[in-house]
């Protein structure tokens, strides 16, 4: 004979079930903003992939830019600065701590236009680590400051994720029915 489970011990069961196939991926959007020395702020939405460091994000878009709070002509030719001016082949890349940026996002191929923002603490092609801007964001060339960067996961739920839930629902749903419907025949 089978032994009927209380609606707690079946919801638990039904969570810890789903819990079991749902497992954290890498986040794949992030947040950014950088405060240049004059107090402006260029930010906006970077995706890409965290690398096994847990630091680096190989980047390979840049969405919503933003100058101030206001948005920004689109930029969505990405470059490396050690593939643009080093010689050799490398992915866009920014990192959580600031201290790894290669990156150049602009409205031209190969970061040959008038609007963009770079960041440079590998080439150093202007003799130390470097942040710019294009036309639009005042056309800014200042040394980089790590602590005035910011890079954050954005939250964004896995389908499983949201399946697991809606999984859940349905079983203590389910369970509650009976149990009303048990509750019914016995009073």
């Amino acid at each position: 004979m089978i032994k009927k489970l209380s609606l707690s011990t079946a919801l638990a069961v039904a969570t810890v079930a789903m819990g079991a196939f749902t497992q954290a991926a890498e986040a794949a959007l992030f947040n950014f903003s950088y405060t240049l020395e004059n107090g402006d702020v260029f930010s906006g939405m970077l995706e890409g992939e965290v690398q096994g460091d847990n630091d680096t994000v190989f980047v390979s878009a840049l969405t919503m830019p933003m100058f101030n709070g206001s948005p920004h002509p689109d930029i969505p030719f990405l470059v490396s600065l050690t593939t643009r001016f080093g010689g050799s082949s490398a992915p866009p890349t920014v990192s959580f701590s600031g201290t790894l940026m290669d990156f150049c996002a602009n409205d031209e191929p190969n970061c040959t236009g008038d609007e963009g923002i770079l960041f440079d603490t590998v080439v150093q092609f202007l003799g130390g680590p470097i942040v710019g801007t294009g036309v639009a964001a005042g056309f800014v060339s200042e040394p980089y400051n790590p602590a005035n960067w910011s890079l954050t996961p954005k939250s964004v739920p896995e389908p499983l994720t949201i399946l697991g839930a809606g999984a859940a629902i349905g079983f203590g749903t389910a369970f509650k029915r009976k149990l009303a419907q048990k509750e019914v025949k016995q009073g």
